[in-house]
């Protein structure tokens, strides 16, 4: 079993930008950050997000998504962000926590706290926040989300000189279902209907999902 802060996954994503030299930024830590908290707005951090907190300060990937700061005075930081999702969002997503966003839209991403395995890790999911709010599984936990995303990001065409000859612009999670599927865990998770409560609102995500776990979405 993957150790909680063990973050092989978060290298592969470095790994495979810098190969693909897909734009990419990582800073570290801010100096005066201090310890990772244990908590964020009320619900307590996931090991493998603090592990990753602890190393880096920002990510951002292009056209992909960028991860919140713990802290920071000029961006919007992960517990600002969680301090006014709280307030914007009732149960059940209201106790999600919120750590990264799509880099051109309004999709998050987030832990689920209340599905916390026996070390304190959480799984992941995509969240639409345009339409009925609903959440989709997409990683068992933060490193093997990344280990998928570095999968999905392996499989993209690479960018045409010419933009018209380029294929239409794929989206995570949509265009991620095998890359998603081969996160064993999760599967079993979502077969045992550990997220159907975040997927009521959303035909089309108890489908989408059905179609790679191989099971049905109760609503």
């Amino acid at each position: 079993m993957q150790s909680a802060t063990a973050l092989p996954g978060f290298e592969r994503l470095l790994e495979v930008c810098q190969g693909r030299a897909h734009p990419l930024k990582l800073e570290p830590p801010l100096p005066s950050g201090g310890p990772v908290e244990p908590s964020v707005a009320g619900q307590p951090m996931d090991p493998q997000l603090a592990a990753l907190y602890a190393r880096a300060g920002y990510l951002w990937v292009r056209d992909e998504l960028y991860l919140f700061p713990a802290r920071h005075e000029r961006r919007p930081d992960l517990h600002r962000v969680n301090a006014h999702w709280r307030k914007d969002w009732a149960e059940p997503f209201g106790s999600l926590l919120v750590f990264a966003k799509d880099d051109r839209l309004a999709y998050c991403y987030a832990t689920v706290p209340s599905l916390a395995d026996a070390r304190g890790v959480q799984p992941v999911v995509w969240i639409d926040v345009y339409e009925a709010l609903y959440a989709v599984p997409v990683a068992s936990c933060v490193d093997h989300f990344f280990t998928t995303y570095a999968r999905y990001l392996e499989t993209a065409p690479q960018d045409s000189a010419d933009g018209e000859d380029s294929p239409p612009r794929r989206t995570f999670p949509w265009n991620a279902s095998e890359a998603i599927a081969r996160d064993a865990e999760l599967v079993r998770r979502v077969q045992a209907g550990h997220f159907d409560f975040l997927m009521k609102e959303s035909a089309r995500a108890r489908e989408w999902v059905a179609t790679w776990a191989g099971t049905s979405v109760r609503r």
